[in-house]
């Protein structure tokens, strides 16, 4: 893990510790058994693992709990997720943010999410082995910034971000030149942003078949077919 990517862990923690932890928390009793309290009830905040927070981080504020019981678990929650440790989809875990009309939270509240957001991003895009569309879209929501965090994006050959660029353009490009259904969150302004970045980026394709022709094949086709797919789509 990188060290601005901790830190920005640490930051949330320390802005919702004012948050105390109940021996009660209050759920609909359809949709949540006692069982599922003692699970969350189960162990230290930093200790909680996926399959102790999963259940709630799915039905906080909506049937399990209030909003500040749901800035008690939020460190851990986000920390599990963004190391990809959580099973709930991104987006809905992101999405307790618009629900908890977090825009209304304390400046510092706000402050540390908006940190953790950028550093989730900026440690996923380059770090992680595949691209994960999800993640780009979700963040951009809340974010509303695609620019910035393009440019947060480490495009130089020998990193996992090239090869991310390399996966979005093989996965996504084509679709994205005709208005892609994976990115239909994205509005018209957003989508010409996100096109004219790949595009002009486009070079280090070239530069990368060369460099990896010998040293790495596999990698110099697909390198190879997203060469083809902007012959063929321009």
């Amino acid at each position: 893990m990188t060290n601005e990517f901790e830190i920005a862990i640490e930051e949330l923690y320390k802005a919702f510790s004012k948050y105390p932890f109940k021996f009660k928390i209050e759920g609909c009793p359809c949709c949540v058994s006692d069982t599922d309290k003692a699970t969350l009830h189960s162990k230290k905040l930093r200790e909680l693992e996926d399959e102790d927070l999963s259940y709630y981080a799915f039905k906080a504020m909506t049937t399990f709990g209030n909003v500040d019981d749901f800035k008690y678990y939020l460190p851990r929650i986000f920390e599990l997720s963004a190391k990809r440790k959580l099973v709930v989809d991104t987006f809905v875990i992101l999405g307790k943010l618009e629900y908890g009309k977090w825009n209304t939270w304390h400046e510092k509240e706000k402050e540390a999410v908006n940190n953790f957001l950028k550093a989730w991003w900026e440690y996923d895009i380059n770090n992680n082995k595949y691209f994960d569309a999800e993640i780009l879209i979700e963040l951009n929501k809340l974010r509303k910034d695609l620019s910035s965090m393009l440019n947060e994006w480490i495009l130089d050959d020998d990193t996992q971000g090239f090869k991310n660029y390399v996966e979005l353009i093989e996965e996504n490009y084509h679709d994205l030149k005709n208005k892609n259904r994976n990115f239909k969150a994205f509005n018209e302004k957003e989508v010409e942003i996100f096109i004219a970045w790949i595009e002009s980026n486009s070079y280090r394709l070239t530069n990368g078949f060369f460099k990896f022709e010998q040293t790495d094949k596999e990698f110099s086709h697909q390198i190879s077919r997203t060469l083809y797919l902007f012959e063929r789509i321009e």
